[in-house]
């Protein structure tokens, strides 16, 4: 079966766009959470909130000749991160820009945005970082043997 021209076009944006990382949606949870009117909610609305504040405030991406839409970041192959959940370190940017199975690129631009905004703001608040902290020491020293 032959593949029209519109689906040639759709297929090679999806297997020939690099995937990168996008900081639109940790740039706006950090925003939303930066918000002091947060603080007097309970944890499940400002959950609930935090998802309104997403969607009204993200990127929306219809790529040209597409009848299914949608993608999980501002453009095709980007991918969104979840610093409330873990927030990356730049190492970990690195090593996810450079590996060598699936990398996923970000620019210096993202690096800025993580440097002077992410981390700081989430860094020991995450839930990942809370988990952390209550974990007993023999639990941390096998995650750290690998």
């Amino acid at each position: 079966m032959d593949m029209n021209n519109r689906i040639k076009k759709l297929r090679t944006q999806s297997t020939q766009t690099r995937p990168a990382l996008s900081a639109e949606r940790a740039r706006l949870i950090t925003a939303f959470y930066k918000n002091t009117d947060t603080i007097s909610m309970s944890i499940p609305i400002q959950r609930a909130k935090a998802f309104d504040h997403i969607l009204r405030h993200k990127q929306i991406c219809i790529n040209e000749g597409e009848w299914i839409v949608g993608e999980r970041g501002p453009g095709p192959q980007q991918c969104p991160t979840y610093p409330e959940i873990c927030v990356h370190s730049l190492n970990d940017l690195n090593m996810l820009k450079n590996r060598e199975k699936v990398p996923f690129y970000s620019d210096e631009e993202t690096s800025e945005i993580y440097k002077n905004e992410i981390i700081p703001f989430w860094h020991g608040h995450s839930i990942r970082d809370k988990m952390f902290e209550t974990l007993p020491k023999k639990w941390k020293d096998a995650y750290e043997a690998g």
